[in-house]
């Protein structure tokens, strides 16, 4: 079985929160603490302890006053320049879960990514 990738050009740099990623799993309550002014869909979020970042509206609920995560979701973003070719892992909401040259995995937003053929 030959095992086929599918790539992204990087056509516009990305550089990540410097915060420790924010891991939820489903029920884990959170802070929200701002919108995304370029990605409407998305909110600065916290845990009220050390980690915080980008997380989709998709994934959070808030029926009892307290936002809670309805799915597991990890922040992680990864650096990138204009020209990088990252591996696409996973698409999720406004982007993707992606792999560099030098093995870091995490997102970089759609729009900043051209997406490639499949590589065999």
């Amino acid at each position: 079985m030959v095992l086929k990738a599918k790539t992204a050009e990087v056509v516009a740099a990305h550089v990540p929160p410097d915060e420790l990623p924010l891991t939820l799993s489903p029920g884990d309550v959170v802070n929200i603490v701002r919108p995304d002014p370029e990605r409407p869909a998305w909110v600065w979020a916290n845990d009220g302890s050390i980690s915080a970042g980008w997380v989709p509206v998709a994934v959070l609920e808030a029926p009892s006053g307290k936002t809670r995560a309805t799915a597991e979701f990890c922040s992680q973003e990864i650096a990138a320049q204009s020209g990088d070719t990252v591996r696409l892992l996973w698409q999720g909401i406004g982007g993707w879960w992606c792999e560099n040259r030098d093995g870091d995995r995490g997102w970089l937003p759609a729009d900043k990514l051209k997406i490639g053929q499949t590589d065999a």
